[in-house]
C-alpha cells in the first residue's frame, strides 16, 4: 500500500515531463560512413530522391543553436528559411564545414528531411539556409519559436507588418541549384 502512494505521484511526474516535448525540431546531421555501424550512423532517405544515405545519429546543429530566422518563398511554391546561428552554432558550423568538406549535411525539420547540402567551403558567417521544402505551418512554428530578422519588436503585441526593404538585413539566399563552389550548396538529385 505504501509503495503505491509513492508510485502514483512519480508516474504523474513522468507523464508531465513527457508532455513537454518541443513543438519544433530543427536538426542538421553530417553524412557518416555506411560502415560505422548502427551505434553511430543510421540510414535515411535523401530529400527529393529515392536514395538512402548514412548520417550520424547525433545532430551537429539543432534548434538550440538558432538565434534568428529569415523565411522567404521558394521558387517551387514551398517556403525556405535562412537560420542565423548563435555563437555555439557558428563555431560548430565553421568546424564541420572545414572538417567535412566534400560530404553532405542533411537538414531535418520536425523529423522530416528537407534538404541535403554539399559542403564545399568553410562557412564563417553563421548562416545556414534551407532553400526550399518547408510548409507554411513549419514557418509559423519557427516564427513562434525564434525572432525574425528584419521585423521590429513592439512592446505590446507582435508586429505583423514587414519592415521596409532598406532596413532588412542582407542575407544571401542561395538559388535552388549552384554550379560554383559556395559553402553549403543545396544538392539536387
Amino acid at each position: 500500500m505504501r509503495s503505491t502512494r509513492f508510485l502514483l505521484p512519480l508516474l504523474a511526474l513522468a507523464f508531465l515531463a513527457a508532455a513537454h516535448k518541443p513543438k519544433l525540431t530543427i536538426r542538421f546531421h553530417i553524412e557518416a560512413n555506411a560502415n560505422s555501424g548502427s551505434s553511430f550512423a543510421i540510414a535515411v532517405p535523401m530529400p527529393g530522391s529515392s536514395r538512402t544515405l548514412s548520417i550520424s545519429k547525433v545532430a551537429d546543429i539543432s534548434e538550440s543553436d538558432v538565434a534568428a530566422i529569415f523565411p522567404f518563398p521558394a521558387e517551387d511554391g514551398s517556403m525556405g528559411c535562412a537560420l542565423k546561428l548563435d555563437n555555439h552554432g557558428q563555431i560548430t558550423l565553421a568546424s564541420i564545414s572545414q572538417e567535412y568538406r566534400g560530404t553532405l549535411l542533411l537538414g531535418f525539420v520536425n523529423g522530416r528531411a528537407v534538404t541535403a547540402m554539399l559542403i564545399d567551403r568553410k562557412v564563417l558567417d553563421g548562416v545556414i539556409t534551407i532553400p526550399r521544402g518547408l510548409t507554411p505551418a513549419e514557418i509559423a512554428l519557427m516564427k513562434q519559436s525564434f525572432p525574425t530578422l528584419g521585423e521590429k519588436k513592439s512592446g505590446k503585441k507582435k508586429a505583423t507588418a514587414q519592415a521596409p526593404a532598406e532596413s532588412m538585413p542582407v542575407i544571401a539566399v542561395p538559388p535552388p541549384l549552384r554550379t560554383e563552389p559556395s559553402g553549403l550548396a543545396p544538392r539536387g538529385d
